[in-house]
Protein backbone atom coordinates (compact mmCIF):
# COMPACT_ATOMS: atom_id res chain seq x y z
CA UNK A 1 0.00 0.00 0.00
CA UNK A 2 1.50 3.58 -0.80
CA UNK A 3 0.75 6.13 1.61
CA UNK A 4 2.59 9.12 2.61
CA UNK A 5 3.04 10.95 6.17
CA UNK A 6 3.05 15.12 6.89
CA UNK A 7 2.94 17.15 10.06
CA UNK A 8 -0.24 18.67 10.79
CA UNK A 9 -0.72 22.30 12.12
CA UNK A 10 -2.62 23.40 15.34
CA UNK A 11 -5.22 24.91 13.07
CA UNK A 12 -5.66 21.45 11.09
CA UNK A 13 -6.14 20.06 14.44
CA UNK A 14 -8.83 22.39 15.62
CA UNK A 15 -10.92 21.13 12.61
CA UNK A 16 -10.21 17.61 12.16
CA UNK A 17 -12.93 16.00 14.47
CA UNK A 18 -14.60 13.87 12.16
CA UNK A 19 -11.68 12.30 10.85
CA UNK A 20 -9.91 11.83 13.62
CA UNK A 21 -13.04 9.85 15.11
CA UNK A 22 -13.52 7.88 11.56
CA UNK A 23 -9.80 6.90 11.75
CA UNK A 24 -10.08 6.17 15.77
CA UNK A 25 -12.69 4.11 15.04
CA UNK A 26 -11.36 2.31 12.54
CA UNK A 27 -8.41 1.57 14.78
CA UNK A 28 -7.41 -0.50 18.29
CA UNK A 29 -6.41 2.39 20.10
CA UNK A 30 -8.53 3.90 22.99
CA UNK A 31 -11.96 5.24 22.44
CA UNK A 32 -11.64 7.62 25.02
CA UNK A 33 -8.23 9.16 26.03
CA UNK A 34 -6.98 8.96 22.66
CA UNK A 35 -10.37 10.66 20.85
CA UNK A 36 -10.35 14.07 19.33
CA UNK A 37 -12.20 15.66 22.33
CA UNK A 38 -10.70 14.63 24.80
CA UNK A 39 -6.65 15.22 23.32
CA UNK A 40 -7.80 18.18 21.50
CA UNK A 41 -9.75 19.40 24.93
CA UNK A 42 -6.21 18.65 26.67
CA UNK A 43 -4.29 20.25 24.31
CA UNK A 44 -6.51 23.83 24.33
CA UNK A 45 -6.15 24.04 28.22
CA UNK A 46 -2.50 23.20 28.71
CA UNK A 47 -0.91 24.15 25.86
CA UNK A 48 -0.45 27.19 25.62
CA UNK A 49 0.26 27.66 29.77
CA UNK A 50 2.99 24.89 29.78
CA UNK A 51 4.66 26.77 26.91
CA UNK A 52 4.05 23.11 24.22
CA UNK A 53 5.04 23.00 20.61
CA UNK A 54 2.63 20.47 18.84
CA UNK A 55 4.48 17.40 16.79
CA UNK A 56 0.94 15.99 15.13
CA UNK A 57 1.77 13.24 12.32
CA UNK A 58 -0.93 12.31 9.97
CA UNK A 59 -0.99 9.07 7.91
CA UNK A 60 -2.76 9.23 4.57
CA UNK A 61 -3.66 6.76 2.16
CA UNK A 62 -3.28 6.93 -1.59
CA UNK A 63 -7.01 8.50 -1.75
CA UNK A 64 -5.99 11.48 0.88
CA UNK A 65 -7.94 9.57 3.88
CA UNK A 66 -6.75 9.64 7.19
CA UNK A 67 -5.05 5.79 8.59
CA UNK A 68 -3.09 6.88 10.82
CA UNK A 69 -2.08 9.33 14.03
CA UNK A 70 0.80 10.11 16.02
CA UNK A 71 -0.23 12.37 18.68
CA UNK A 72 3.18 13.89 20.29
CA UNK A 73 4.07 17.60 21.23
CA UNK A 74 7.59 18.60 22.84
CA UNK A 75 9.23 21.09 24.93
CA UNK A 76 12.70 22.05 25.77
CA UNK A 77 14.36 21.69 29.46
CA UNK A 78 17.19 22.96 30.66
CA UNK A 79 19.13 21.27 33.40
CA UNK A 80 21.33 22.32 36.33
CA UNK A 81 24.31 20.84 34.50
CA UNK A 82 23.72 23.10 31.46
CA UNK A 83 22.46 20.60 28.99
CA UNK A 84 19.03 21.81 26.69
CA UNK A 85 17.22 18.43 26.05
CA UNK A 86 14.50 18.40 23.54
CA UNK A 87 11.47 15.73 24.94
CA UNK A 88 8.77 14.38 23.11
CA UNK A 89 5.24 13.61 24.55
CA UNK A 90 2.49 11.72 24.09
CA UNK A 91 -0.09 14.31 24.07
CA UNK A 92 -2.64 13.44 27.27
CA UNK A 93 -0.07 13.91 29.87
CA UNK A 94 2.84 16.64 30.47
CA UNK A 95 5.40 14.08 32.63
CA UNK A 96 7.61 16.23 34.95
CA UNK A 97 6.25 18.91 33.60
CA UNK A 98 2.94 19.84 35.25
CA UNK A 99 -0.10 17.47 36.58
CA UNK A 100 -2.64 17.28 34.29
CA UNK A 101 -5.28 15.17 34.02
CA UNK A 102 -3.94 11.41 33.61
CA UNK A 103 -4.27 9.91 30.29
CA UNK A 104 -4.37 6.46 30.02
CA UNK A 105 -4.05 3.88 27.09
CA UNK A 106 -1.14 5.91 25.40
CA UNK A 107 -0.63 5.23 22.17
CA UNK A 108 -0.41 5.63 18.69
CA UNK A 109 -3.96 5.42 16.43
CA UNK A 110 -3.77 3.29 13.26
CA UNK A 111 -6.20 1.55 10.74
CA UNK A 112 -6.45 -2.15 11.48
CA UNK A 113 -4.75 -4.07 9.35
CA UNK A 114 -2.22 -1.62 8.22
CA UNK A 115 -0.21 -1.02 12.20
CA UNK A 116 2.74 -2.04 11.09
CA UNK A 117 2.78 0.13 8.06
CA UNK A 118 1.18 3.64 10.04
CA UNK A 119 3.66 2.85 13.04
CA UNK A 120 6.75 2.68 10.58
CA UNK A 121 6.28 5.49 9.03
CA UNK A 122 5.18 7.52 11.91
CA UNK A 123 8.43 6.47 13.89
CA UNK A 124 10.33 7.06 10.28
CA UNK A 125 8.93 10.66 10.17
CA UNK A 126 10.23 10.83 14.23
CA UNK A 127 13.12 9.85 12.78
CA UNK A 128 14.02 12.59 10.86
CA UNK A 129 13.04 15.11 13.96
CA UNK A 130 16.04 16.81 16.21
CA UNK A 131 14.92 15.47 19.87
CA UNK A 132 16.95 14.07 22.49
CA UNK A 133 14.07 11.79 23.98
CA UNK A 134 10.10 10.22 24.20
CA UNK A 135 8.25 9.90 26.89
CA UNK A 136 5.23 7.76 26.63
CA UNK A 137 2.63 7.87 29.69
CA UNK A 138 0.59 4.49 30.90
CA UNK A 139 1.10 2.45 27.55
CA UNK A 140 0.08 -0.85 27.97
CA UNK A 141 2.54 -3.63 27.75
CA UNK A 142 1.40 -5.35 24.21
CA UNK A 143 1.47 -1.82 22.68
CA UNK A 144 5.13 -0.90 23.87
CA UNK A 145 6.43 -4.36 22.33
CA UNK A 146 4.82 -2.84 19.11
CA UNK A 147 6.41 0.64 19.80
CA UNK A 148 9.80 -1.16 20.53
CA UNK A 149 9.40 -3.04 16.83
CA UNK A 150 8.86 -0.22 14.85
CA UNK A 151 11.51 2.05 16.90
CA UNK A 152 14.37 -0.33 16.15
CA UNK A 153 13.39 -0.47 12.23
CA UNK A 154 13.57 3.64 12.14
CA UNK A 155 15.59 4.90 14.78
CA UNK A 156 18.15 2.18 15.31
CA UNK A 157 19.77 2.43 18.57
CA UNK A 158 18.08 3.86 21.92
CA UNK A 159 17.47 3.12 25.25
CA UNK A 160 14.31 2.44 27.30
CA UNK A 161 14.27 3.79 31.12
CA UNK A 162 10.89 2.95 33.04
CA UNK A 163 9.73 5.78 35.33
CA UNK A 164 6.93 4.25 36.81
CA UNK A 165 4.24 1.64 36.52
CA UNK A 166 0.80 1.27 37.91
CA UNK A 167 -2.52 -1.18 37.29
CA UNK A 168 -5.66 -0.87 36.72
CA UNK A 169 -8.68 -3.48 36.20
CA UNK A 170 -11.12 -3.45 33.45
CA UNK A 171 -14.29 -5.42 34.34
CA UNK A 172 -15.79 -7.75 31.17
CA UNK A 173 -19.66 -6.77 31.03
CA UNK A 174 -20.35 -9.32 27.78
CA UNK A 175 -20.79 -12.30 30.39
CA UNK A 176 -23.87 -12.72 32.49
CA UNK A 177 -23.98 -10.47 35.40
CA UNK A 178 -25.16 -12.99 37.82
CA UNK A 179 -22.25 -14.80 37.24
CA UNK A 180 -19.76 -11.94 37.60
CA UNK A 181 -21.42 -10.99 41.00
CA UNK A 182 -21.21 -14.69 42.19
CA UNK A 183 -17.56 -14.66 41.69
CA UNK A 184 -17.10 -11.78 43.79
CA UNK A 185 -16.06 -12.04 47.25
CA UNK A 186 -18.19 -11.76 49.73
CA UNK A 187 -17.63 -8.94 51.28
CA UNK A 188 -17.13 -7.12 47.93
CA UNK A 189 -20.52 -8.45 47.40
CA UNK A 190 -22.19 -7.34 50.36
CA UNK A 191 -20.52 -3.42 50.37
CA UNK A 192 -21.74 -3.27 46.06
CA UNK A 193 -24.89 -4.94 46.37
CA UNK A 194 -26.01 -6.60 49.10
CA UNK A 195 -26.04 -3.07 51.34
CA UNK A 196 -28.86 -1.68 48.90
CA UNK A 197 -31.84 -2.84 51.11
CA UNK A 198 -29.96 -1.09 54.10
CA UNK A 199 -29.23 1.88 52.47
CA UNK A 200 -33.25 2.28 51.33
CA UNK A 201 -34.23 1.66 55.21
CA UNK A 202 -32.22 4.71 56.07
CA UNK A 203 -34.52 7.33 54.03
CA UNK A 204 -35.62 7.73 50.56
CA UNK A 205 -33.06 6.88 48.21
CA UNK A 206 -32.71 9.04 44.68
CA UNK A 207 -30.44 9.26 41.57
CA UNK A 208 -29.93 11.99 39.36
CA UNK A 209 -27.92 11.95 36.24
CA UNK A 210 -26.73 15.88 35.54
CA UNK A 211 -27.77 16.99 32.19
CA UNK A 212 -27.01 20.81 31.40
CA UNK A 213 -24.18 22.94 32.02
CA UNK A 214 -25.84 23.91 35.16
CA UNK A 215 -26.16 20.81 36.63
CA UNK A 216 -22.60 19.41 35.47
CA UNK A 217 -21.37 22.70 37.38
CA UNK A 218 -23.13 21.70 40.45
CA UNK A 219 -21.89 18.00 40.30
CA UNK A 220 -18.34 18.67 39.89
CA UNK A 221 -18.42 21.45 42.78
CA UNK A 222 -19.85 18.21 44.97
CA UNK A 223 -17.47 16.21 43.70
CA UNK A 224 -14.38 18.45 44.55
CA UNK A 225 -15.89 18.99 48.22
CA UNK A 226 -15.88 15.03 49.00
CA UNK A 227 -12.26 15.25 48.01
CA UNK A 228 -11.52 18.05 49.79
CA UNK A 229 -12.82 16.13 52.82
CA UNK A 230 -11.22 13.24 52.27
CA UNK A 231 -8.09 13.95 50.72
CA UNK A 232 -7.36 17.65 51.57
CA UNK A 233 -7.60 18.73 48.30
CA UNK A 234 -10.00 19.08 45.33
CA UNK A 235 -10.57 16.46 42.70
CA UNK A 236 -10.08 19.04 39.73
CA UNK A 237 -8.41 22.53 40.18
CA UNK A 238 -9.46 25.41 37.67
CA UNK A 239 -7.87 24.32 34.66
CA UNK A 240 -8.49 20.77 35.24
CA UNK A 241 -12.34 21.89 35.29
CA UNK A 242 -11.98 23.85 32.09
CA UNK A 243 -10.81 20.62 30.57
CA UNK A 244 -13.46 18.47 31.53
CA UNK A 245 -16.37 21.46 30.94
CA UNK A 246 -14.58 21.49 26.52
CA UNK A 247 -14.03 18.18 26.83
CA UNK A 248 -17.74 17.06 27.45
CA UNK A 249 -19.36 20.14 25.39
CA UNK A 250 -17.54 18.01 22.67
CA UNK A 251 -18.96 14.43 23.58
CA UNK A 252 -22.71 14.81 21.60
CA UNK A 253 -20.96 14.83 18.17
CA UNK A 254 -18.84 11.99 18.99
CA UNK A 255 -20.98 9.36 20.24
CA UNK A 256 -19.48 9.33 23.66
CA UNK A 257 -21.97 10.15 27.12
CA UNK A 258 -20.71 11.92 30.34
CA UNK A 259 -22.61 10.49 33.06
CA UNK A 260 -22.39 12.43 36.16
CA UNK A 261 -24.15 10.71 38.42
CA UNK A 262 -25.32 11.65 42.22
CA UNK A 263 -27.08 9.94 45.26
CA UNK A 264 -29.19 11.48 47.41
CA UNK A 265 -30.39 10.32 50.74
CA UNK A 266 -34.03 12.04 51.43
CA UNK A 267 -32.82 14.58 49.74
CA UNK A 268 -28.82 15.62 50.81
CA UNK A 269 -25.89 14.47 48.20
CA UNK A 270 -24.12 11.44 49.75
CA UNK A 271 -21.93 10.33 46.65
CA UNK A 272 -21.44 10.97 43.14
CA UNK A 273 -19.52 9.28 40.41
CA UNK A 274 -18.20 10.73 37.09
CA UNK A 275 -18.04 8.23 33.93
CA UNK A 276 -17.77 8.02 30.40
CA UNK A 277 -19.70 6.17 28.15
CA UNK A 278 -17.77 5.25 25.07
CA UNK A 279 -20.55 3.21 23.22
CA UNK A 280 -17.70 0.12 23.06
CA UNK A 281 -17.04 0.35 27.00
CA UNK A 282 -17.67 2.48 30.21
CA UNK A 283 -14.87 4.08 32.08
CA UNK A 284 -14.57 5.29 35.79
CA UNK A 285 -12.89 8.71 35.84
CA UNK A 286 -13.67 9.99 39.15
CA UNK A 287 -15.80 9.10 42.37
CA UNK A 288 -16.46 11.00 45.45
CA UNK A 289 -18.79 10.26 48.75
CA UNK A 290 -19.53 11.17 52.20
CA UNK A 291 -17.53 9.51 54.54
CA UNK A 292 -19.42 7.84 58.03
CA UNK A 293 -22.18 8.54 56.72
CA UNK A 294 -23.21 4.74 58.43
CA UNK A 295 -20.41 2.04 59.75
CA UNK A 296 -22.35 -0.57 57.50
CA UNK A 297 -21.97 1.43 54.27
CA UNK A 298 -19.23 1.71 51.47
CA UNK A 299 -20.82 4.17 49.64
CA UNK A 300 -18.14 4.40 47.04
CA UNK A 301 -18.20 0.87 46.17
CA UNK A 302 -21.80 0.45 46.69
CA UNK A 303 -22.56 3.60 43.57
CA UNK A 304 -19.59 1.58 41.48
CA UNK A 305 -22.25 -1.56 42.06
CA UNK A 306 -24.93 0.45 40.73
CA UNK A 307 -22.79 1.87 37.35
CA UNK A 308 -21.69 -1.61 36.71
CA UNK A 309 -24.62 -3.14 36.94
CA UNK A 310 -25.81 -1.12 34.79
CA UNK A 311 -23.26 -1.62 32.33
CA UNK A 312 -23.91 -5.23 32.04
CA UNK A 313 -27.29 -4.42 31.11
CA UNK A 314 -26.36 -2.61 28.11
CA UNK A 315 -25.91 -4.94 24.87
CA UNK A 316 -23.40 -2.23 23.31
CA UNK A 317 -21.12 -2.12 26.29
CA UNK A 318 -18.50 -4.68 26.42
CA UNK A 319 -16.14 -3.20 29.60
CA UNK A 320 -16.35 -1.27 32.56
CA UNK A 321 -13.07 0.35 32.95
CA UNK A 322 -11.69 1.43 36.65
CA UNK A 323 -8.55 2.81 34.95
CA UNK A 324 -5.22 2.97 37.07
CA UNK A 325 -5.00 3.94 40.63
CA UNK A 326 -5.55 2.19 44.50
CA UNK A 327 -8.00 3.46 47.18
CA UNK A 328 -6.74 5.10 50.29
CA UNK A 329 -6.11 1.87 52.09
CA UNK A 330 -6.57 -0.61 49.40
CA UNK A 331 -6.18 -1.35 46.01
CA UNK A 332 -9.67 -2.02 46.05
CA UNK A 333 -10.34 -2.24 42.45
CA UNK A 334 -8.33 -5.54 42.27
CA UNK A 335 -11.85 -6.78 44.34
CA UNK A 336 -14.24 -6.60 41.12
CA UNK A 337 -13.51 -9.45 39.71
CA UNK A 338 -11.98 -7.75 36.65
CA UNK A 339 -8.62 -8.22 34.35
CA UNK A 340 -6.04 -6.40 35.03
CA UNK A 341 -4.22 -3.74 33.04
CA UNK A 342 -0.44 -2.65 33.66
CA UNK A 343 0.71 0.59 32.78
CA UNK A 344 4.20 1.77 32.62
CA UNK A 345 5.49 4.85 31.71
CA UNK A 346 8.51 4.90 29.54
CA UNK A 347 11.55 7.06 28.21
CA UNK A 348 13.17 6.57 24.88
CA UNK A 349 16.61 7.61 25.20
CA UNK A 350 18.18 8.74 21.75
CA UNK A 351 20.66 11.32 22.87
CA UNK A 352 23.75 9.64 23.18
CA UNK A 353 24.93 11.82 26.14
CA UNK A 354 21.68 11.20 27.84
CA UNK A 355 22.04 7.62 27.20
CA UNK A 356 25.57 7.61 29.05
CA UNK A 357 23.73 9.14 31.66
CA UNK A 358 20.55 7.05 32.84
CA UNK A 359 23.05 3.84 32.27
CA UNK A 360 25.50 5.38 34.84
CA UNK A 361 22.06 5.69 37.11
CA UNK A 362 20.99 2.48 36.51
CA UNK A 363 23.97 1.05 38.66
CA UNK A 364 22.56 3.39 41.69
CA UNK A 365 20.05 2.35 44.28
CA UNK A 366 16.61 2.98 42.89
CA UNK A 367 15.77 5.90 46.01
CA UNK A 368 19.28 7.85 45.29
CA UNK A 369 18.62 7.41 41.69
CA UNK A 370 15.13 9.50 42.12
CA UNK A 371 16.25 11.92 44.02
CA UNK A 372 19.26 12.64 41.70
CA UNK A 373 16.77 12.68 38.40
CA UNK A 374 14.36 14.80 40.88
CA UNK A 375 17.61 17.76 41.15
CA UNK A 376 18.85 17.47 38.12
CA UNK A 377 15.25 17.63 36.46
CA UNK A 378 15.82 14.25 34.42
Amino acid sequence: MTCHVRELSEARFSTMAGEWQRCLGQSDADPLFMSWPWLYSWWETWSQVLGLDLLLVGVFDESDSLIGLGPFFSRYLETPMGLRVRRLHVLGNAWRIEPTVRSEYSSVIARRGQEALVRSEIFGFLAGQSWDELVVCDITAEELSLWKNAVSETLGEAQYVTRSEDKGVRVDTTALFADWRAALGKNTRLKAFNRRRYLHGLGCVEFETAGSEAERAVFFSGLNEFHQWRWGKPAFNTQALNFHQRFIARLPDSGMQARCSTLYLDGARISVLYDIDTGRGRYNLQSGYLENLDPKLSLGTLHLGFAIEDSFRDEGCCYYDLLAGSGKATHYKSRFNGSPVRFTTVQLVRASVMRMIYRGQARLPQRFRQKLNHYLKL
